[in-house]
């Protein structure tokens, strides 16, 4: 195993992405412990990494820059001070290429999907998790790279003030130590549990005096809006586009339940440890459910009749995949939740 002094991982979005990639992280610290780590990153996802030990310094890097090649030079003056040996591309798109190919690692390695030309800067590694979960799948990185993986670990940033601020709303809000999360949105809308589906199964839960917290993005706003008003509960509250991510993720880490289709959250719920509800359809489960390396006692899948078990995006187009998921399949993995973790 070659002894590298500076390392530079680019993975520079999007939540659940990074979430996959931070076992990753750890591996590279443990097998590689007095190297440097540089994390390249846009700004909005900064607040998802931990600082040190795992990441010594983070670049971030404007994703709408990138499509000029003037800023190339400004980033390729950062980067070359730090003197990387290695540069390891998790996201292997043109931008992340750009990235490498301005890092002035000696060495420029990536996951083995590398795509957008960005093989033509770095080396492909493949291992033999490639069509397995994407956490596996970055890990071959490092076991093609030498490093052992023993141990899957998912370091997080601090969520202690996160959590101070989000529990004084919490309290005024009237929501306990017992809540389920619910996150109807997801990044493309083909991915996203029906609207009118999850106004009926929170019509349930709420029922019951269980109190639900809706978390999301700003985009994700009229779902908010929709829910409030086909909902009209006291035991609902809507907290979409009114966090930080640490704040959401605050507000996850506390929760009883944690229930969504294939997105950030979910896979921060997951890192977090909570028990969940996954549900999926348009996108393949055998490469994004939670991962749980053997231990799936907090994870429950459900998988869409109509999903092929291999499917990715942009694979599966149909509209009506993800309603085939039905209300009373959810109802009983939220009832058997229940039991299980006695909320």
């Amino acid at each position: 195993m070659e002894d590298y002094k500076n390392i530079l991982v680019i993975r520079m979005s999007s939540l659940g992405d990074i979430i996959h990639t931070l076992p990753t992280l750890y591996a590279l610290r443990k097998n590689w412990p007095q190297a440097r780590i540089v994390w390249a990153v846009h700004p909005q996802f900064k607040p998802v990494l931990p600082g040190k030990p795992y990441i010594d310094d983070m670049v971030c890097v404007e994703e709408r820059r990138l499509l000029y090649p003037p800023y190339w030079y400004t980033l390729r003056k950062r980067l070359h001070s730090y003197h990387f040996d290695l540069s390891l591309d998790l996201q292997g798109w043109a931008k992340s290429a750009v990235v490498a190919l301005c890092s002035g690692a000696t060495r420029r390695v990536g996951y083995g999907e590398l795509a957008e030309g960005s093989r033509l800067v770095s080396k492909m590694l493949i291992g033999p998790h490639c069509h397995g979960n994407l956490v596996e799948r970055y890990l071959d990185t490092v076991r093609a790279l030498g490093g052992t993986t023993d141990t899957v670990a998912f370091p997080l940033p601090d969520l202690g003030a996160a959590t101070q601020a989000t529990a004084a709303v919490m309290q005024q809000d009237g929501i306990g130590e017992t809540y389920v999360v619910a996150v109807p949105g997801a990044r493309w809308a083909l991915k996203e549990w029906p609207l009118p589906q999850w106004r009926e199964l929170l019509r349930r839960i709420t029922a019951q005096g269980m109190p639900v917290v809706l978390l999301g993005s700003k985009a994700d706003g009229p779902k908010g809006e929709y829910l409030r008003r086909e909902v009209p509960s006291p035991y609902l509250r809507d907290y979409i586009g009114k966090t930080t991510i640490l704040e959401m993720m605050a507000i996850i880490r506390g929760a009883s339940l944690f229930i969504s289709a294939d997105t950030g959250p979910l896979h921060a719920a997951n890192a977090l440890q909570r028990p969940l509800i996954a549900l999926f359809g348009t996108t393949g489960a055998a490469r994004s459910a939670p991962y749980h390396g053997g231990d799936k006692q907090h994870i429950q899948v459900l998988i869409s009749p109509t999903a092929r078990a291999d499917a990715r995006h942009p694979k599966i187009k149909d509209p009506d995949c993800m309603r085939q998921i039905t209300v009373d399949r959810v109802w009983e993995a939220y009832e058997q939740s229940r039991r299980k973790f006695r909320f």
